[in-house]
């Protein structure tokens, strides 16, 4: 019988009391069962090392192991998380999202389907989880289509153990850092794609301008620009290409601050 590969889950948690234990659970009612669990403490003061612990006495048998450091950010959090990882394939999960139930089982189906992809998306709903009955097509996501959009929400990716390694997330970024990691990955001829089906069910906020790092839009937008200069200074686009998308990013900006001064008035 054929052994199944490992996958290790790197999930940051800072002051998660609130929904961390969700999320533990959506990991451990997956149906794929070749799982090792890592949080990563991002020096929280709340309950969230409380929580951890009473989650490791309750579920002796689930493969959660919990490392501590002072607060550095996600980034750092899922680097030491990678490097502590001994799964083929490494699956990134936020705090205070949570996993559709064959989230791992149909992204790995893609992984064993083309062994030349590197890296699976997916779709992700706000609030309620979408219904299961949905595509199991895949859209290959090129480096220019992911310049104008980032098709890769952190906690839908699931890739191979062996690329993480030659590329990390940038710790000295505080924001769209996740961003740039997908834009490095793909432009270094990783095949990467987005599984047309609901794999992730984020919290009730919007996705941008609510609250936390979304509410900071001037900050995630100059986050994303740098992104652009950096492929650029790394002559993996040209000026004409950088100066586009950055006029398109721009654009996309003032919509979102439009539309969060809405939400504000009404």
């Amino acid at each position: 019988m054929t052994k199944l590969p490992l996958v290790s889950v790197v999930i940051p948690a800072y002051n998660a009391e609130k929904t961390i234990l969700t999320c533990l659970d959506s990991v451990r009612l997956q149906t794929y069962s070749e799982l090792e669990i890592i949080v990563v403490n991002d020096g929280s003061t709340d309950r969230t090392v409380e929580l951890l612990g009473s989650y490791q006495k309750e579920y002796p048998l689930f493969q959660l192991r919990v490392f501590h450091q002072k607060n550095a950010g996600p980034s750092a959090a899922r680097n030491f998380g990678i490097a502590e990882s001994q799964g083929e394939f490494i699956a990134f999960l936020d705090s205070d999202d949570r996993w559709v139930r064959d989230k791992i089982e149909n992204q790995l189906k893609v992984f064993k389907a083309d062994d030349t992809i590197g890296l699976v998306g997916g779709l992700i709903s706000v609030g309620v989880p979408k219904c299961a009955d949905e595509s199991f097509e895949i859209k290959e996501i090129s480096l220019k289509k992911l310049l104008f959009k980032n098709c890769f929400m952190t906690s839908s990716v699931i890739c191979r153990r062996e690329i993480l390694l030659k590329s990390n997330f940038n710790v000295s970024q505080k924001y769209a850092e996740d961003y740039r990691l997908w834009l490095e990955v793909v432009s270094m001829g990783v095949r990467c794609v987005v599984l047309q089906r609901h794999v992730t069910t984020m919290n009730d906020k919007p996705l941008f301008g609510a609250s936390g790092l979304s509410a900071k839009l001037w900050q995630m937008e100059k986050g994303e620009l740098s992104n652009f200069n950096w492929l650029r200074n790394k002559r993996k686009i040209g000026v004409f290409c950088y100066l586009l998308v950055c006029l398109f990013s721009l654009v996309k900006f003032l919509r979102r601050l439009l539309v969060s001064g809405l939400r504000k008035i009404l």
